[in-house]
């Protein structure tokens, strides 16, 4: 079946073809219907793979051609053989496994300015629990998440027991307890912690279940003393559709803005820590021909001129002839196209308005960040505040439209490929 065949592809890109192959490919279709589908796994061990792995990506994920869930029903060919129907397969052991942390999201690489000293200074100069939590909020680039990953790592180093995670791992993590009844150990691995940091916590909004399970998460944790430090996109006086009692509780210690860090600024913190010298004139040329991401081309110089003691734009442009070819657009870059060409601001276009003045256009943009700059579904469903169920409609509602060859999508779409 088609619904089922996209699925699949679409676990590929979240698991890798090697685990899919091995233990959901397998899986037999043994029935299906517009709103159910009745799987049979060949034994025990692949129907508890996928209950672990695939299970809570079902939700969001495996929609019809309506765009409505589908329900997924699982059997094992031993257990129609040897019980009743009726009889529950046995449910995983869970892992709540903390998000990973990226190497290079450390301390020592984190850029100061005057808009973020504060809250670098509360992360690492403050005394413990002075104040708790610690709310972080800014737009997309000010380093919240390399400040909350930087703390962690730098706290464990010291012996703390520190977990980052996102907060829809935390989702995930609630949702996947609860369908095992596994709550217990759920709670044990979020409050048997010194140091909780969690991103993006204006997710939380519209998750009930995650909402309630957070809210006593905090609770025990601030009554016995731990420390929270949390991150948003937003201060917790604009947050929406998150519970009072949250929020208040967001507000008991203190919360700080961050202001995003130029582009030249990292640049020349990442010069200065690889001992390149890096003049005015390049790092202009790396920031205009490398804007979709100037980093990677100066580490691309760095390791291609260890002989060379001064680099200019030219031997630069040349020395990065194949990296140039491959460049993309920016997310900001598409997303400022599209916004000029439906005559819309930038921010109703991420904004949270679903006119079709803005749902229009923001599908497009959704589009774009799918083909175009080959987003998967989550990330994109992250950039716009819409789960991935979400952009995947979106996505597939504009490439319906390209089908019948709409002269007004075609138009747009090429105008924001041609001019990003």
């Amino acid at each position: 079946m088609k619904e089922w065949e996209n699925f699949l592809s679409h676990l590929e890109q979240q698991l890798g073809a090697a685990p899919v192959d091995k233990w959901i490919r397998p899986l037999k279709v043994a029935r299906f219907d517009a709103a159910n589908l009745y799987l049979e796994a060949p034994d025990p061990m692949a129907a508890s793979w996928f209950e672990e792995h695939v299970r809570h990506r079902l939700k969001n994920s495996f929609i019809n051609s309506n765009f409505r869930p589908i329900r997924v029903h699982l059997e094992t060919k031993e257990n129609q053989l040897a019980k009743p129907a009726s009889s529950p397969s046995p449910l995983p052991i869970i892992n709540f496994y903390p998000d990973s942390l990226d190497p290079s999201a450390i301390r020592e690489q984190f850029i100061l300015q005057s808009g973020n000293v504060m809250a670098y200074k509360l992360l690492f100069e403050s005394p413990s629990i002075l104040f708790n939590p610690i709310y972080l909020y800014g737009a997309h680039g000010s380093g919240k998440t390399h400040l909350l990953m930087a703390a962690a790592t730098h706290f464990t180093q010291q012996g703390v027991r520190a977990r980052y995670v996102h907060t829809q791992t935390f989702t995930d993590h609630v949702v996947a307890a609860i369908r095992a009844g596994q709550m217990h150990r759920f709670r044990n691995a979020y409050r048997d912690i010194d140091l909780l940091l969690v991103d993006d916590v204006d997710q939380l909004a519209a998750k009930n279940a995650t909402q309630e399970e957070f809210f006593h998460t905090f609770n025990t944790l601030h009554t016995a003393g731990k420390q929270i430090i949390l991150a948003s996109h937003l201060p917790p006086f604009k947050l929406k559709e998150i519970e009072p009692r949250l929020v208040s509780r967001f507000e008991w210690g203190i919360s700080t803005p961050l202001t995003s860090v130029s582009m030249k600024e990292i640049i020349e913190k990442k010069a200065n820590l690889w001992h390149f010298e890096l003049s005015s004139a390049l790092q202009d040329f790396l920031c205009t021909h490398f804007s979709s991401d100037p980093i990677t081309a100066l580490q691309a110089l760095v390791i291609r001129t260890q002989t060379t003691t001064v680099v200019t734009p030219e031997m630069a442009a040349e020395l990065l002839a194949d990296i140039k070819k491959s460049e993309l657009p920016t997310p900001e870059a598409l997303i400022k196209t599209v916004s000029a060409h439906f005559g819309i601001a930038s921010e109703d276009l991420i904004g949270k308005a679903q006119s079709r003045e803005f749902a229009q256009p923001r599908q497009v943009a959704m589009y774009l960040f799918r083909h175009f700059l080959k987003w998967p579904f989550q990330a994109i469903g992250k950039y716009f505040g819409r789960d991935h169920s979400t952009v995947m409609s979106s996505v597939k509602l504009i490439e319906k439209g390209i089908e019948a060859k709409d002269p007004d999508l075609i138009e747009a779409i090429g105008r924001a490929t041609q001019k990003s």
